[in-house]
């Protein structure tokens, strides 16, 4: 896996001082701040779905209340977009400081053929030991990835028999109500999505914390978010 590259670690701490400071005066100064990532709030995604986790433990939205998720597709054999993916949340959890255990990671495999309950969760856990694997059969991952609208195909490999999976590169981003907030691009720098789950954090945490984004929803489901 080539993850080495995507490792920036001799910056963060001065970026994690900086971006908290900038973050502090903007909340201040306006009651809605913008996001780097795309606002989905009005999309009603990801609301009814269940998918039991390496455990076997059958989770869903309610599961995702009390921290920010970022909850992303993929498989572990994926030679670049998740181990990266997986890296940036690390770093981003760096920045966090002592609030790294505010962002709950979820990766759903949409390989479930070949990643076991027991795969996913060795995989995950080789980045984040506190991230959350969710590992179903095909209908159950049917039905996910429809109520996120998230593309994934298989896809003939170079040799006979073999395969590989084309998904949705990026990641969705709940706040600590379990409300399915953001889209978070593939590739956006680590640095604006520290900002994003740090602004996040800084709702406060009661049931009525970022209703002003979900009260002018008029806006009709969109057909797929982004498919790679």
């Amino acid at each position: 896996m080539r993850v080495a590259s995507v490792v920036r670690s001799l910056r963060l701490p001065l970026l994690a001082a900086g971006l908290a400071l900038g973050l502090l005066a903007g909340c201040s100064a306006q009651s809605r701040m913008d996001f780097y990532s795309k606002d989905i709030a009005c999309e009603e995604l990801g609301q009814h779905w269940t998918m039991p986790d390496s455990a076997g433990t059958l989770r869903g939205p309610k599961d995702l209340q009390g921290q920010v998720t970022y909850l992303f597709f993929g498989f572990t054999s994926c030679p670049d977009v998740c181990p990266t993916t997986m890296v940036e949340l690390s770093q981003v959890k760096h920045l966090m400081g002592k609030d790294a255990d505010q962002l709950q990671v979820v990766f759903v495999s949409v390989d479930p053929a070949r990643d076991t309950p027991e795969v996913a969760h060795t995989y995950v856990h080789a980045f984040d030991p506190k991230a959350m694997a969710l590992v179903g059969d095909e209908a159950q991952l049917s039905a996910m990835a429809s109520d996120f609208k998230a593309f994934y195909e298989k896809e003939p490999g170079q040799l006979p028999d073999t395969y590989t999976m084309s998904h949705i590169a990026g990641g969705y981003v709940f706040d600590r109500q379990g409300r399915l907030r953001l889209f978070a691009p593939y590739g956006m720098p680590v640095e604006q999505l520290f900002s994003d789950v740090q602004r996040l954090l800084l709702e406060p945490e009661h049931p009525a914390a970022g209703s002003e984004a979900l009260a002018a929803c008029k806006l009709p489901h969109s057909a797929s978010i982004a498919t790679r």
